[in-house]
């Protein structure tokens, strides 16, 4: 006895559904770890373990970004190359599946109640204008200008924009509370913000128009080997169209773009005929058709035949509004580019190791990877004190904390940079700034107070006592801010002035 449509949907579990949500899930549980332990160590002040980032070192637009700085014959082995050739297997799958930023659109997708109503409103202009092709301006301004400066590509990468989120929203708020750190984290978390807010309006708008990261792999995607395949059961109802987040199905339900489909199962579980299904096939980028035909009856056209996969022009066509657009963005960013690389009043405390400050700036991304893992939690990212170029960069505040380059912290900073911004340094050779005392504030000096804390706390005995006034040696002093975390009076009496 046949089935009504209602009992075949209820005969099929949507099992690929769900194993899609727990991988979603399980990625964004794995990137997120490293965060978490911080989040322990700081609320339970237990010792728990300093781990680098698992996201990061996958980025294949991190590494086309750098490919100026970058030795050739690394490349060949490095973990982005590897994302790469799976992409050209199963197309745009870490887009669907791992990609942290999608799991998070997806699940607030549901909080968007008004696109529910696909047939009116912004839904309804959603589904009938094609995907943006902004993306490829963005990728290529973000490549090209890896060879002058990749600090762009930080604000753009989606990966670094959730790195950089998940930081200030652990790292940041377990800190000495303080009131400009409000704002900072407003200016560092509002790219995430806007991410979001561009979900709330439309179903994955970043995803789709203006993410680099997608337009890479959409490049590579285009002739993946996994397939949508729909079979002759399609009585071209439209309903897989018009569930597609990613607008991957233009024109007809045969009609697929492997430059936006993220194999994100919706389509499959839409159809009330279950004749969508995913597997591997020919070269996405080719038209492969077998045995169709098209029959007209009472029910309306229907596709007949063993299975149909076509694939649109890949080509990319842009539209005058798109061109200028283009050139639009691009004369823009002349224009701000001067009010970006203006010299700020006064210079910041680096971390150890770190580059030149004019090479430091066009190589940081400000994916604050070495606040996170600070064991004095002495890093903070800057707000405007270096300039708009420097917003997100790090900075060492010593009253916070310290620099403890010694063997309870081997160089950790240096060694979970993924851009070689921060060098490695030897202690021996550490030269960060120079402390000078305030002998208006020091006990020793206006009170003449017998209080040697900084003394005490120096490592390389830079600060010495001298007829019980404290005074500093320039040529030993390494300006790890040690003596200034310690200090007793209120703002501390002793400040690290960096070179």
């Amino acid at each position: 006895m046949a089935q009504t449509q209602p009992e075949a949907r209820r005969a099929r579990f949507p099992f690929d559904k769900i194993a899609r949500r727990l991988v979603q899930f399980g990625f964004l549980a794995l990137f997120l770890y490293p965060f978490i332990a911080v989040i322990i160590k700081r609320t339970t002040f237990q010792p728990s373990p300093t781990l680098t980032s698992w996201l990061l070192p996958f980025d294949p637009l991190l590494l086309f970004g750098q490919l100026a700085s970058r030795n050739w014959a690394a490349l060949v082995l490095g973990a982005p190359l590897l994302l790469i050739a799976l992409t050209a297997v199963f197309g745009r799958f870490f887009c669907g599946w791992i990609c942290p930023i999608g799991s998070i659109l997806d699940a607030i997708r549901p909080l968007a109640f008004w696109q529910h109503h696909t047939g009116r409103g912004l839904a309804r202009g959603f589904r009938a204008r094609p995907n943006s092709q902004a993306r490829y301006f963005l990728l290529a301004g973000v490549v090209i200008g890896g060879i002058f400066s990749i600090q762009a590509l930080g604000w753009l990468d989606p990966l670094v924009v959730f790195h950089r989120t998940a930081s200030a929203l652990t790292t940041n708020y377990f800190s000495v509370q303080q009131a400009p750190l409000h704002a900072m984290l407003s200016v560092i978390s509002l790219v995430f913000v806007a991410i979001v807010v561009l979900e709330l309006w439309q179903p994955r708008y970043w995803c789709r128009n203006l993410c680099p990261l997608g337009a890479l792999l959409s490049l590579v995607s285009r002739f993946s080997l996994l397939n949508r395949k729909v079979s002759t059961a399609c009585t071209l109802c439209g309903d897989c169209r018009r569930i597609c987040p990613m607008n991957a199905i233009p024109k007809e339900a045969h009609d697929t773009s492997y430059a936006d489909c993220t194999l994100c199962l919706e389509c499959e579980a839409a159809c009330p005929n279950h004749g969508i299904q995913f597997g591997l096939g020919g070269l996405a980028g080719k038209q492969w058709q077998r045995g169709q035909r098209v029959i007209l009856n009472s029910g309306g056209a229907r596709l007949m035949g063993r299975y149909t996969k076509t694939s649109p022009a890949t080509g990319l066509r842009l539209s005058r509004r798109e061109a200028l657009s283009g050139v639009a963005v691009g004369l823009a960013g002349l224009a701000v580019s001067p009010l970006v690389g203006v010299a700020p009043q006064s210079k910041v405390l680096r971390p150890p190791g770190a580059l030149p400050e004019e090479q430091f700036l066009k190589t940081c991304i400000a994916c604050q990877e070495c606040i996170r893992v600070c064991p004095t939690h002495g890093l903070r990212p800057v707000l405007l004190e270096a300039g708009l170029a420097g917003i997100g960069t790090p900075r060492l505040v010593p009253r916070q904390g310290g620099c403890s380059l010694n063997p309870s912290c081997p160089d950790l900073c240096a060694q979970v940079c993924p851009v070689d911004a921060l060098l490695p340094v030897q202690p021996i050779d550490l030269k960060l700034g120079l402390a000078e005392v305030d002998r208006g504030l020091c006990l020793a000096w206006d009170q003449g107070v017998k209080c040697l804390v900084c003394v005490e706390a120096c490592l390389v005995q830079a600060a010495v006592s001298y007829q019980g006034r404290v005074t500093v040696d320039p040529q030993r002093c390494t300006g790890c801010g040690r003596c200034e975390s310690g200090c007793p009076v209120a703002g501390s009496a002793i400040h690290v002035r960096p070179f």
